[in-house]
Parts: structure tokens; sequence; C-alpha cells
């Protein structure tokens, strides 16, 4: 019979016994049968039926009726029969567990001891329980069986099942003697089964030669063939025996590739692994996960991922250690940061974070949790996560002062500084340092640069300046110093400090390239501020000659309108309308400008129809240029120096009618009034002069309108009105202004001290104490900027609009934006439109006419009218970036007016080209929205490599690069990488400045909670 036994050691075991049969012996019967003969066969029937009750009772019977008939020896050689029937009885009682049964045993055996029967009943008893498993009481009897006398194999079977007995109740001494009287006798049917359990007992002695010895010895037993490797496999591993446990584990598992081996499979992938043969490890690694699946071990697991680790299979160890690197423990701990690391070999940095922090975040093994905080600043660093690197760095020196990476970690936080674009706070940083490495250095000289040049982006010259020279005393980067150079002059030329900047200029201009064309465009204008034209005109030229190497079009446009300037500077009239030919021809910016001045130049010469000419002609072809007033003023002009004067007030009077608001209607009133003076019109020219004297008191015009008016009148014979003109003119103009110019400063004070309830106050009280000062449209246009910065935007419209309707001045064109910015707020595009018009129509230069050209475009798109803003931006486009940023505005809103009309590639062509202008808001802007197309498009890793690009290029726009991580963590979602999600709407609400931001990423975390 076979019975399972406990599971010993991780392995199965099974055991085979024999029980033998306590009831061989078959009672004598006598010749004739008595009755009483009958009764004892009949219980010995009953007992061989285990009817043990019935048989007891017919055994009594039996004994009872023998007495009756006078056999009352009790000895067996009186009656054999009565022996046998009180062993039946006795065995019986015991069977069926009665109370003072093994009292009876121990008297048979008294009464009996030279009977067979005497031994027997002790090994019947104990095999009996042996059988129900009840190993103390087998134990009590087989102890007194193995003494009595028998056979010898009736002995080994009592020996045996008494060692099983000992090794069941964990006698492991008392078992071990006995197994090995049996295991080696192969005669005897136990000796495999007693050589296993010596096996066993051995293994667990630590006696593991002994032990091998006796499991080969059953290798081949078909109950023990598949438990013996394990157990010989162990044995060897616990002896370090490595070389032998291969030899043993190898063939077989080749011979057998199933999962029947599959702890063999284990042990074997542990000493290779042990041995640093991660490759051999591998496939047995395979085997035992393969049988075991989901019951493998994670310290198991995490070894199996470290040799895929360690054998470059970096995509097969991030599949295997993912799991494990969730828990919390030490497994976990060093799965975390072995991910982390397969992660960076299989250029996923971003989740290589989140890995680390988890490796940093579990506290089992101090050096993996040090070593996870450093690589997870350098990887923050190599993503140019500047700002991050900086803190996690900083945080590192402060835990880890005397750490495994503190040299590093001190070099690297320079880069980091450098990447974070917080440039004063790197620069102060490397300054304190006691040493600078030439890497140190390095990095000190671009960000010195880089700092100079935001520096001078912000028109803070003088910082500029300093930087620039800071920048100049490291030379690691030839390139960079030539560009500090070039700066610093262009720092000088913009505080009009030409003699400095001049030196600078003409050593570049000797370099060549790039750098050396620029500068002698520099030199150029440098001289030309200075009014030198002929040096000026020297440098431009030379420029010309090298534009192509300076690569920027717009220059040699404006180079070319500079070389005309000066030969007209120099009275080079024919060399100077040469020039503005070749600008009118080519057809690009400035063409109104030029055939403005080639009709200036006309007059000069004496040429009035050709000049009147050209004057018609710009007014033709460029009805909305800034020069066109110009253009109507010069050629009245022109009749006018010609005492034409009755044509010259037709043209003064169209553009006094057309152009109300022009800067030229001063000098047109005036030169009007002179005209009808002239011709004895003497009403219309007091009209004119008394209208100069009451609108534009403030002009150079008012003193020659004062005159005018005086001879005219005399003509007139109305010399007496003259007084009266007088006294008001000196009352709105009083020689003593002394008390309104503080007032009226004194309100501008508090206005620039941001006291705006304050200064609207004073602004208020101003105007009604002096309400015909110069100054009153000045004041209302503070006025109208104090109410705009409270947020009263009704006032603040009303005094622009004061500013807009009044004759041209300084504020004009600022109250005409401002008024133009509120209205489109206030979602007034038609209002807003009006006003942009307005600007544009009083525009001076190109700076005023972009300006007006943005907010066009700008409020089209809002209103939505696409088309409007797309031509706006393309007319940007063309003009250049004369206002900063307005070329990479307009670029950018080429691609929203594309995306708007579903035009997805033109968009992303266009948001592509603003890149590429510059790294600034717009740019940020137009790489958010490509990685929103390529999202949009299920794009998921192009979207995120996109949006990434952000830590690298646009660092400082915090609004775009938190929209932009969020979007990652919409990818992320999207490829079901919620883990890593969550991690990067972590990081945003743990890093953003931005409230907005954090409150979105807040929103985008819970709902991808609630679909966990």
């Amino acid at each position: 019979m076979q019975r399972s036994l406990s599971r010993i050691c991780g392995f199965s075991v099974v055991v085979t016994s024999t029980i033998v049969t306590p009831f061989g012996v078959v009672a004598q019967r006598t010749l004739s049968y008595t009755e009483a003969d009958y009764t004892y066969r009949n219980g010995v029937e009953l007992f061989e039926k285990n009817n043990y009750a019935a048989a007891r009772a017919e055994f009594r019977q039996y004994l009872d009726r023998r007495r009756q008939t006078g056999n009352t020896s009790g000895t067996p050689a009186a009656d054999p029969n009565a022996v046998e029937a009180e062993y039946y009885i006795t065995l019986s009682s015991l069977y069926m567990d009665e109370p003072g049964a093994e009292v009876q045993v121990d008297r048979f055996v008294k009464n009996h001891s030279q009977h067979p029967k005497a031994g027997q009943l002790y090994g019947d008893l104990g095999a009996y329980y042996y059988g129900k498993e009840d190993y103390t009481k087998a134990i009590s009897f087989l102890e007194k069986a193995v003494k009595q006398n028998g056979s010898y194999a009736q002995l080994a079977g009592y020996k045996y099942q008494l060692a099983i007995s000992y090794f069941n109740t964990q006698n492991l001494a008392g078992a071990l003697p006995l197994l090995n009287q049996i295991k080696t006798d192969t005669g005897l049917q136990d000796a495999p089964a007693a050589s296993y359990y010596a096996g066993v007992i051995n293994y667990r002695n630590n006696s593991y030669n002994e032990a091998i010895a006796d499991f080969k010895r059953v290798e081949q037993h078909p109950l023990y063939q598949q438990d013996i490797p394990n157990w010989i496999a162990q044995s060897y591993y616990r002896q370090q025996r490595f070389e032998d446990l291969l030899r043993y584990t190898e063939p077989l598992l080749r011979r057998n590739t199933g999962g029947q081996y599959s702890d063999v499979a284990l042990v074997t992938a542990e000493v290779y692994y042990q041995q640093g043969q991660y490759g051999k490890a591998i496939p047995y690694y395979k085997q035992y996960l393969s049988a075991k699946g989901a019951k493998v071990p994670g310290p198991v697991k995490f070894r199996y991922g470290q040799s895929l680790f360690r054998t470059a299979a970096y995509t097969d160890a991030v599949t295997q250690l993912k799991p494990l690197a969730a828990g919390k423990d030490t497994v976990a701990q060093y799965a975390a940061y072995t991910l982390g690391i397969s992660y960076l070999q299989t250029q996923n940095p971003a989740f290589a974070l989140t890995a680390f922090d988890q490796a940093s975040r579990l506290p089992y093994s101090a050096p993996i949790q040090e070593e996870a905080v450093f690589n997870h600043a350098k990887v923050q660093l190599d993503m140019n996560n500047g700002a991050d690197a900086v803190k996690e760095l900083n945080e590192y020196l402060r835990k880890y002062p005397n750490g495994s990476f503190e040299n590093e970690a001190s070099e690297l936080l320079t880069e980091a500084y450098f990447a974070s674009n917080n440039y004063p706070v790197a620069i102060a940083y490397i300054e304190g340092l006691k040493r600078r490495t030439p890497k140190i250095n390095a990095t000190y000289q671009r960000l010195t640069f880089n700092q100079a040049v935001n520096d001078y982006n912000a028109e803070r010259y003088d910082a500029a300046l300093r930087n620039f020279d800071k920048s100049l005393t490291v030379n690691a980067d030839a390139g960079l110093q030539q560009s500090a150079r070039f700066w610093k002059a262009e720092s000088f030329s913009a505080q009009k400090q030409y003699d400095s900047a001049i030196p600078l200029y003409t050593q570049l201009s000797k370099a060549g390239g790039e750098t050396g064309a620029k500068s002698l465009y520099g030199l150029g204008y440098a001289y030309y501020n200075k009014k030198d034209y002929s040096r000026a005109l020297t440098y431009f030229r030379d420029f010309l000659s090298k534009s192509a190497q300076a690569g920027d079009m717009a220059a040699t446009d404006d180079a070319l309108v500079r070389v005309a300037d000066s030969y007209l500077a120099g009275k080079q009239y024919n060399e100077a309308m040469r020039y503005y030919d070749m600008v009118i021809s080519q057809g690009r910016g400035d063409r109104d400008y030029a055939t403005y001045q080639k009709g200036v130049i006309l007059t000069y010469v004496g040429r009035d129809q050709e000049a009147k000419a050209q004057f018609d002609q710009l007014k033709r072809q460029f009805p909305g240029s800034r020069f066109a007033d110009d253009a109507e003023f010069q050629a009245a002009n022109v009749d006018f120096e010609k005492g034409a004067y009755q044509v010259a007030i037709g043209g003064f009077s169209r553009l006094i009618q057309q152009k109300p608001k022009s800067y030229l209607i001063p000098a047109a009133l005036l030169k009007r009034a002179i005209a009808y003076s002239n011709l004895e019109q003497y009403d219309q020219a007091v009209a004119d002069y008394r209208r100069i004297l009451n609108d534009f008191g403030g002009t150079t015009q008012a003193q020659s309108a004062l005159i005018g008016l005086q001879n005219t009148l005399n003509d007139a014979g109305r010399p007496e009105e003259f007084s009266q003109v007088l006294g008001d003119y000196k009352q709105a103009n009083p020689n003593s202004t002394e008390v309104e110019r503080v007032q009226f400063d004194n309100a501008k004070n508090i206005f620039f001290n941001e006291k705006y309830d304050q200064a609207i106050k004073s602004f208020l009280s101003f105007m009604q104490e002096y309400p015909g000062s110069r100054s009153t449209n000045e004041a209302r246009y503070y006025l109208a900027e104090a109410y705009r910065q409270t947020r009263d935007a009704q006032n603040a419209l009303r005094y622009y609009s004061l500013v807009t309707s009044a004759p041209k001045s300084d504020f004009s064109v600022r109250a005409g934006v401002r008024a133009a910015e509120l209205e489109t707020q206030m979602k007034n595009y038609p209002r807003a439109v009006k006003n942009y018009y307005y600007v544009l129509g009083l525009a001076d230069g190109k700076n005023e006419q972009v300006t007006a050209m943005l907010g066009l475009m700008d409020t089209y798109y809002q209103f939505p009218k696409l088309d409007s803003a797309a031509y706006f931006s393309a007319e940007i486009l063309r003009i250049g970036n004369v206002v900063p940023g307005a070329q990479n505005r307009a670029q950018l809103m080429a691609g929203k007016v594309a995306m708007a009309k579903n035009d997805v590639k033109t968009a992303q062509a266009d948001f592509e080209k603003t890149i590429a202008l510059a790294k600034d808001v717009y740019g940020a802007e137009a790489n958010f929205l490509i990685g929103d197309i390529l999202f949009r498009q299920k794009k998921y890793k192009e979207s995120i490599a996109t949006l990434l690009k952000f830590n690298e290029q646009f660092n400082e726009s915090e609004y775009w690069k938190g929209k932009a991580f969020i979007l990652i963590a919409d990818n992320n979602a999207a490829m079901n990488e919620m883990a890593q999600a969550r991690a990067v709407l972590n990081s945003v609400i743990e890093n953003s400045p931005e409230p907005a931001i954090v409150a979105e990423a807040k929103q985008k975390l819970a709902s991808l909670e609630s679909k966990n």
C-alpha cells in the first residue's frame, strides 16, 4: 500500500510500506468438528471480516465451552486453539479501542511468553497503528516487536515501519540507524524507500555526500525518479560543488525541457547567475518561470530580469522588472533601479525618471537610494529639464554632503543651471566656486553670453555690457567670443555711444563671414547716426557687397535705402536717385519711402513736374503709405513755391479735408494761410491762422502763425483785432508755466508709482484747473491708462477716444492701440478693428505700422474673420521683423488660420517655420500645436517626442510647457501607460508656477484615478 507523506524541504516524497497481515495463522481443526470447534472457526471468519465484536464473542464462547468440557489447563499443549482464541480476543479488544486493551496485550505476552503469538502480537499492533498513521502508538508496539524473536524479513519490516514512525514524529536520530540497516539490502521490499528516507534525513542533517549516495541508489526507481534530481541538485548546491552540479543537471535538462524538472532548472540558473554567466542562466530561468507561472518568487524574477539586463536584452528586462518595481520591498527597490537603467538604454528617459523616483523612495538599500536620486537628477538634465535638475542636484548635495557622486554632482549643477535658463543664479553659483574646471569655464562663457543677450533684448544695456565683458574673460569657444564682441558693439550703439562701438565693429569687420558683414552694417549706422554720411556711405556699400554672407535680406534692403539717404545728405542727387530707383525696382519694402524721397530730390533740382508726378504715383500706388500725406503736402508745396497759390491752396485743402488727423495739418494750414494772404483773401487767411493758434498752439507753426496773422490783419486794415488774439494766445500760452508744470509732473509721478486711484484724482483736478493747457492731451492719455489699470474699461475708453479724436500728438498712436486692446478684451471686435485702422493711418514708421497690423491680425482671428487675419499675417511677413517677435507671431497666426480651416498639413508647416524663426513664446505655442496635431492623429510617440522639446528649447515658456506636459500625459494614457501618465501629471502639479495649469493637471489626474 502507498501513502503520500508531507512535503520535505520543498520536494514531494512518497514512501511505501508493507502492512503485514496479522492473520496468517489458520486455526487447527480436528477431524471431527465439535460444537466448540465450530464456534472457534466462526470466530476466525468474523475476525477476518473485521467484525471484531462478534468475533470476540465467538472466541469467548469457545473458551467457555472448552472449560465446561474439562479442558481448563489453558496451555498450548493441552489446547493450542485456546491460546489463539485468547490472541484474537486481545487483538479484537485493541482494534475496538476498548479501555484496558493494552493491559490485556501485556497479560497475554506474560502468560504465553513462549508461544509464537506473543512476539507477533506486538508487530501486528504496531502495523495496525502505523496504517492508521497513529505513529506514537505504532512506535510503542513496534519498539517491542523488534525486540522479539522473529524471521529476518519480518523483523526488517518492523524496523522499516518503526523508522518511518520515528521520521514522522521528527525523531530523525532514531529513524536513520534503522533505515541504514535496511537500505542496502536489495532483497528487502522496503530497501528503496529506506534509502530515499535516509537521503532525506542526511540532507536535513547537512550530510550532503551521504544524502547524494542514498538518492543515487534509487535514482532509477519509478516511484522516486521524478524527485531525486531535485534532492541531488540541492545537495550539490548546498556544498557549493557547482561544477559537479552543472555536470549533473545540464545533461538532464537537455533531455527534459518541460516543467517536470523546473526546480533543477532554477538551481542551475542560480549557479550561473552567481558565477556571472548571465547568458547561460537565462534559458534555465525561462524554463523555471514557464513551469511555475505566477507562483515564481519575486527575488527569482528579479535575478532573471538582472540576467536579461546584464546581457543587454533591455526590452525583455523592462518587461520582467516592471511588475516587480511597483512593490514596497528590497526586491522592488533593486528592480526599480535596474528598470531605470534599462529604460535609458531603450531611449525612454521619461519612464526612467519614474523608475528612479520609485527606487529613491524605498529605504531598504541606502547606496541604491543615493544612486537613484543622483541618476534621477542626471536624467532631468539630459532631458533639458534644467530647473528640475537644479533643484534635485542641490537636494542631492544637501542630503549626501560626502556622497559617492559629490564631485560629479557639483559639475553637473553648472550645466543644470544653464539648461534651466536661470542665468543669474547660475552665474553667481560659478563665481562662488573656489575652483573651476575647463568645463565649468566653458559653461560660464555661455551663461554670461546668454544673460547678456537677454539684457540686450530687455534694453538693459549697461547690464548687457557687464555680462558680455564677463563672457569675454573666457576663450573656450572662439565663435562665442566673437559674437560677444559683436553684441557688445550693438549695446554701445543702442545707447548711442557710437565712439565706443566703432572700434569693436572695425575689428570684427576684418574677420569676414556673417559677423564681419553685420559689423559693416553696424559701422554704417554708427556713422550715419553721427551724421558722418560719407563714412556711413562707405560702410553701407561695403556691406552690400558682402550681404550674402550676413544672410539678412531685411538688412540688405535697409542698407540700400541708407546708401541713397547718405548720397542725398551729401547732395549727390543723381547717385541718390539711382539707389532709390534700385529700391523701387526690386519690389520689396520701403518702395513708398524711396518713391517719396525721389520726388523730394526732384524738387531740389527744379524738376517740379517730374516731382509732382512722383508724388502722384506714390498716392496712387501706395494709398495707405505713411508718406501719402507728405506726398500730398509736397505736391502742393511745389505749386506754392512756384507762386501758383490757387493751385497750391487746392492741394493743401485736400490734405486738410481728407487727412484731418495728419501731423502735417499745422504746416498745411500755415502754407495755405500764406497763399490766401498773397492772393489777398484775408478772411480765409485769418481763419487758418486762428485755427493754428487755437488748435495747434504748442506746435512750431504757432509762432509763425502769430506773426502771419498780425501782418494779414494790418494788410486788411483791421489791426485792432490782433490785440484780442494776442491776449487769448497769452492766456492759452502764459510765459510762466511753473505751477502748471509742477502740478502735471506730480500727477505723472503718482501714476508711475502705480498709485492709480490717486493718479485719477490728480489728472482730473489738473484738467479742471488748466482746461486750455498744452498738456491736456497727455493728461487724457495717462488718465485713460490709470482707469485701465483699475479695470474701469468704460472710462478708459472714454479718455482714449478724446486723445484719438484730437489732432495727432505723441500719444495718438498709443491711445489707439490701448483702446483697440480693451475693445478686443471686451469682444467688441468691430470697434477694435476701427481703432487699429486709426493707428495704421497715423503710423509714422514701420514699427507703428506693424504694431497696428499685429493688432488687426489677432482681432480678425478672434472675430473670426480668418481671411483678413491671413492677409495681415502675410503683410507682416513681407515687411520683415521690424518689431521684435512680429514675424514669429505672424507665422504662428498663419498656422492657426490654416488649422482653423482644417488644413492640417499647411498648419504644421507654418508652425515648424515659426519654431525655426525663434525659440520664443510663439515658437512654444507652435511646438505645442504640432504636438496636438500629432496627438489627434493618434501618433502618440511622435507627439511625445515633439512635446519633450520644451525642456530643451522652450523652458522659459511656463504656460505652454505646462500645457505640453499635460498633453504628454494624455498621450501616455492613450497608450495605456497609466503609471507614467500619473507621474507626469504629479510632476506638473508639484512644479508648475501657473495656477491654471496646476488646476488642469489636477482635473486630469482625478479623471484618470476615477477610471481605475
